[in-house]
């Protein structure tokens, strides 16, 4: 029996499913792109489906953090529950550094929306492309391809935040984003700080996560929906701290990218 643990929260599930008929057809390689907000915070992760047993994919979710998930529809009764005809997400707890370290459970009912058995939190989903790479994403955000401001291999961006800059290096388009190198140019924070940290661009659905990390220190700038930001160049979010030897932030602050400054 697979375990279905509804330890945080069961959601209110709006789904866009006008091009997938219900029951929806579940396949290896599919790519579901999900997000939640909880505590005015938002959450998001690209869910690819893996290998099936019994009518249940294992699948990872690449996001704000990277964590496995199981994903299945129940056509009868889901065990331990009085749901039925529903299609469920189980995300399990983080591999990496998370500000959300929990396991949770969400259900998406026929009408796209789920029952709320816990918490009442909106999430959302959406199936992408099945030939996307391993976090699912086909691409920059569509706010950033409009504003014509998206990622080119050979630019340098510029991330401002804990009083520290560093200009990027995007070296390498990636499946998923890009990879490059941080060169920190300013230091206002009083601690000393290595010059050269590893940079990662993702690219998770709608929102932008821009990671800089050194030895076991993390720093993920997220980014969400602001198109004229983007074409202004300039865009704002929200930034964690995070030690790979311990869960949860270690510390938040805003954050600021230039897009390729001149």
């Amino acid at each position: 029996m697979w375990p279905i643990k509804v330890l945080i929260l069961l959601a209110m599930f709006s789904a866009a499913f006008a091009q997938n008929p219900w029951p929806p057809r579940l396949e290896t390689g599919q790519v579901w792109n999900f997000t939640f907000e909880v505590q005015g915070q938002r959450f998001a992760w690209n869910v690819r489906l893996g290998s099936a047993q019994n009518g249940i994919f294992e699948a990872q979710a690449q996001g704000v953090d990277t964590r496995a998930a199981q994903v299945a529809y129940f056509a009868d009764t889901l065990p331990g529950t009085n749901y039925k005809n529903v299609l469920v997400f189980d995300f399990k707890a983080p591999s990496t550094a998370s500000s959300f370290a929990s396991p949770f459970t969400c259900l998406i009912q026929p009408d796209g929306k789920g029952t709320v058995a816990l918490a009442g939190i909106p999430c959302s989903a959406t199936l992408g492309s099945a030939t996307a790479g391993t976090s699912g994403s086909t691409g920059a955000p569509v706010w950033l391809k409009e504003a014509r401001k998206e990622p080119v291999a050979g630019q340098t961006w510029r991330l401002e935040t804990f009083n520290v800059a560093w200009n990027l290096a995007l070296s390498k388009a990636e499946s998923d984003g890009f990879s490059g190198t941080a060169r920190m140019v300013e230091n206002r924070s009083g601690e000393a700080l290595p010059t050269d940290w590893a940079m990662r661009l993702y690219y998770v659905g709608r929102t932008l996560r821009l990671d800089v990390s050194v030895g076991q220190a993390l720093i993920s700038c997220l980014l969400d929906d602001q198109f004229q930001n983007a074409v202004d160049g300039v865009l704002r979010g929200e930034a964690n701290l995070y030690s790979q030897e311990q869960q949860g932030s270690r510390g938040q602050s805003g954050c600021r990218v230039m897009l390729n400054p001149r």
